[in-house]
């Protein structure tokens, strides 16, 4: 019995070092980070004198499910509503969007447009938008997202007292499925919602705090005019326009900072299904190369820097210490051929799992300590979720594991197939191929 634990103590010691390594220092740091940003976020902003014009650019394609209520959120903002302009620039939809627009317009006494860019993509009709506007504040928004009354509000207060704030986004929080969800749906929905809460006022806090926010979320950007004016726009050669922005912001306007405001809260639309996770987070981890690789000045930066923006240590954190998490995650069966009894193995799993557990048990009271009274109810209705996010972040792990490999051997393109339906399609080309070589033997 000693032997044996003594053997399971030096050998999975090591082991275990991966996790704690990677994941267990992060933790800290993330946790200290994140105290210190909401301390500073405390400071009372002060209360707006004047009210510049903010212009609201909505790409838009087949969003007639969802551009109402966008809206309609809009049009319930705390901010002067005739201070605010809304322009919606259609993709091609082939819905009822156009109608649904005009249905809204009615409602509304917010200055509104539509303009029609068909078959261009989401980074043109942003760039439409943008040269379009007038306002002295350019807010990217996505047609699926609900903004909480006090959203521009809170964000044009922020910005206006802090001249030197170029960009910000806002706190995305996922919205509580349907009614006639299915299970699978139900699941992802309250694990996305914890998720959020961890990337937002955990991960986007710390790097709020170190100046080094990587992306902009596509859901909500504010852009100060000039900071925005001093880039080259949107970029269709990615399929991350959002990320790409980020860094032009960084790489051309590096007197300006961007922020993420944990107050400014946007109300986000579930994911439908598994699939179309996989999707999202290959797109993603795509799109985080992609652009890295197209901004070297920005990516020459050394990673040992403590503040300001390195991609190189984003990079390292994401891709290249991946890949001894997934040989770890992977090699462990295989010991069981070197003679490990898989009493062993299951210990060693079972040992990691409460290691994950314990850092999500952190997250989620830190989740809880830092949001607001309306987010701090719905934290605690998902106290059961919380033994699932360790498996639900190796899932997520395994798809951004995915997109790597994808990246360096396919183009890049906004919607992936999932490996089920790849492995089909391929089964179903193999079956084709052997089929057309026997009728071809016939005689």
């Amino acid at each position: 019995m000693s032997e044996y634990v003594l053997s399971f103590a030096v050998f999975w010691g090591v082991w275990l070092l991966v996790p704690a390594l990677v994941d267990g220092w992060t933790t800290i740091l993330g946790l200290i980070g994140v105290i210190i940003f909401h301390l500073k976020e405390r400071k009372k902003v002060t209360p707006l004198s004047y009210f510049p014009n903010v212009s609201v650019i909505i790409p838009v394609f087949n969003g007639a499910d969802t551009l109402e209520s966008c809206i309609r959120s809009i049009n319930g903002q705390t901010y002067p509503t005739d201070r605010i302009e809304v322009i919606v620039v259609d993709n091609g939809s082939t819905d009822r969007t156009r109608e649904v627009f005009l249905r809204a317009t009615k409602k509304t006494t917010i200055k509104m447009s539509w303009q029609s860019i068909v078959g261009q993509g989401k980074p043109w009709a942003l760039n439409a938008g943008i040269h379009m506007s007038e306002g002295q504040y350019v807010i990217s928004l996505d047609c699926d997202v609900i903004l909480a009354p006090d959203t521009i509000k809170l964000t044009i207060a922020k910005m206006e007292s802090d001249p030197k704030l170029g960009a910000v986004t806002g706190f995305l929080e996922i919205l509580p499925p349907s009614r006639t969800a299915s299970l699978e749906q139900r699941l992802l929905a309250r694990c996305e919602f914890l998720e959020y809460l961890t990337v937002f006022g955990v991960g986007r806090a710390y790097q709020s705090l170190m100046n080094s926010v990587y992306t902009l979320s596509g859901a909500y950007s504010v852009f100060r005019r000039d900071a925005l004016l001093s880039t080259l726009m949107y970029n269709k050669n990615t399929v991350s326009e959002d990320t790409d922005i980020t860094f032009q912001l960084y790489e051309r306007s590096p007197k300006f900072k961007i922020a993420i405001l944990p107050t400014a809260k946007i109300m986000l639309h579930p994911i439908e299904s598994l699939s179309n996770l996989y999707t999202q987070r290959v797109r993603w981890q795509r799109g985080q190369l992609e652009v890295s690789s197209r901004h070297e000045r920005l990516l020459k930066r050394s990673a040992s820097r403590l503040r300001g923006f390195t991609p190189s240590r984003s990079l390292i954190i994401d891709h290249t210490l991946s890949f001894p998490r997934f040989i770890w995650m992977l090699f462990l069966p295989i010991l069981t051929t070197f003679g490990y009894a898989p009493s062993m193995l299951v210990t060693a799993y079972i040992v990691v799992y409460f290691f994950y557990l314990f850092i999500e048990l952190i997250w989620y009271f830190a989740s809880y300590v830092f949001s607001d009274r309306d987010t701090k109810r719905r934290v605690l209705k998902h106290w059961l979720i919380v033994p699932l996010m360790p498996l639900y972040r190796i899932v997520i792990f395994f798809f951004r594991f995915s997109g790597f490999l994808l990246t360096m051997s396919e183009p890049g393109k906004w919607v992936v197939p999932v490996p089920t339906i790849q492995t089909r399609d391929g089964w179903r080309e193999i079956s084709r191929r052997i089929r057309d070589r026997f009728e071809k033997t016939k005689p």
